[in-house]
């Protein structure tokens, strides 16, 4: 066997570690869990998301103003047994939508500790927003600022969200830049703080987001600097800023650990300079929370020889399970779990059952020489905007379980009720003339 082959100390800074043909998690063999549940699915394990929670907690409690909160992203995962661990850690959360909001209300969250931002919000949605009373709304147009104003109930935080020209190519996906759907230009700040003469002092601010999956803490800075320039001409009508989040998340060896420390001095000195260090500051978290505590599973169903003598293996999950590798050419560790201790590597593609050619996780991946169907692929780092990002009405297909596990131990599962039967059965109801 090549020794060094499967060594990732990507994994094995979240407790993942390869145990011959097998891997674990904190000395619990992942094969003896995936033995017990079908596939396709996903396993998030609590106790890396536990730790996360943790690190950023570490991180805010270095910022030197009057006061910081952390806010989960729920579009990254809404999964049940990631909301209510979530909910039980005392996080905040950031909605976008009503369906998310209602999601929160009924896991338990408390109004006061949500947040509601993103474009195009309805008038029904802010209404309700505001006659529930949550904690904030940020407004992304001066449509959704006048609407605010006109439901407004005197207790809500009001953030706007600013936008600039200056974007970042050091980020998976950039948030800012001339032409964005996102925010208000920061040109029109003095119309901004005459636009929101309704909100009452000690409620109000502004939010931005630079860009997702940012790794390099330099960069991140430097864009924050840029903004809160922008500020500092307000800084007597500016109680909350909002700074967003697009921490990074390593996905292979040769990615660069986020670096807190250094970012905190930096956001230290920014703020300080530009009169804002008294402020309430929020941040927003998503991918970095739970990107890492999620692991998708799914089994060969099919071996062949392609014609140039490469191997490709065909799994039962797919693109519209785990829609991000195909969508932004997500570089996630990838590793096959096999039934034999001894074994060399070879080269393979493994690439789902959908009738697409764009339905494939990887070329070139690393793979026992012995495996054979039925055998496992694992998908690591797939705690984030994955289920809940992909396409699973397309073919039809069964739609994946979500799993969990806490101290070692598997302890909960959800299937979402959408799918094949969930679609056809509303389809037939329809046609034979039992739904109204």
């Amino acid at each position: 066997m090549e020794e060094n082959a499967y060594q990732d100390h990507v994994l094995n800074n979240e407790g993942f570690e390869r145990d011959g043909c097998d891997y674990t998690y904190n000395g619990l063999s992942l094969s003896s869990i995936i033995s017990r549940i079908e596939t396709p699915t996903y396993i998030y394990f609590l106790d890396i998301l536990a730790r996360k929670i943790q690190e950023l907690r570490d991180f805010s409690e270095t910022i030197k103003v009057s006061g910081t909160d952390i806010f989960y992203s729920v579009k990254a995962n809404p999964a049940p047994q990631i909301l209510t661990a979530i909910l039980e850690s005392g996080l905040n959360v950031e909605v976008s939508s009503m369906g998310e909001l209602d999601h929160v209300l009924k896991t338990g969250f408390n109004p006061k500790r949500i947040i509601l931002l993103g474009p195009g919000k309805d008038e029904g949605l802010i209404r309700r927003a505001s006659e529930m009373h949550i904690r904030g709304i940020i407004a992304e147009s001066f449509r959704e600022l006048e609407l605010i104003r006109k439901h407004y109930d005197g207790k809500m935080v009001v953030l706007v969200r600013l936008n600039m020209e200056d974007e970042t190519s050091k980020a998976l996906e950039s948030m800012s830049g001339s032409e964005s759907k996102f925010g208000i230009d920061v040109k029109n700040l003095e119309e901004i703080v005459q636009r929101s003469g309704f909100v009452p002092e000690g409620k109000f601010g502004f939010q931005y987001y630079l860009g997702s999956q940012v790794l390099d803490y330099r960069e991140s800075l430097r864009l924050h600097e840029k903004m809160l320039s922008y500020m500092q001409k307000f800084r007597e009508r500016i109680d909350y800023i909002d700074l967003g989040g697009g921490f990074g998340v390593p996905m292979s060896a040769g990615d660069l650990q986020f670096d807190f420390k250094l970012f905190s001095s930096g956001l230290n000195r920014i703020l300080r300079d530009n009169g804002l260090n008294g402020k309430k500051i929020w941040f927003e978290s998503g991918r970095f929370l739970v990107a890492d505590c999620g692991l998708f599973v799914t089994r060969i169903v099919d071996i062949k020889t392609a014609g140039n003598g490469g191997t490709m293996l065909t799994t039962d999950g797919g693109m519209n399970n785990f829609f991000r590798i195909a969508f932004l050419g997500a570089d996630h560790p990838i590793r096959v779990i096999g039934r034999d201790a001894a074994f060399t590597l070879k080269p393979a593609t493994i690439c789902g059952p959908l009738c697409t050619p764009i339905d494939c996780f990887g070329k070139n991946i690393l793979i026992p020489d012995c495996v054979r169907e039925g055998d496992t692929v694992m998908i690591f780092k797939a705690g984030a905007y994955g289920l809940s990002l992909s396409p699973i009405l397309f073919l039809l297909q069964k739609v994946p379980g979500e799993y969990a596990v806490r101290n070692s131990k598997l302890c909960g599962s959800y299937h979402p009720p959408i799918g094949a039967e969930t679609v056809l059965s509303f389809i037939y109801a329809r046609d034979e003339g039992k739904l109204n």
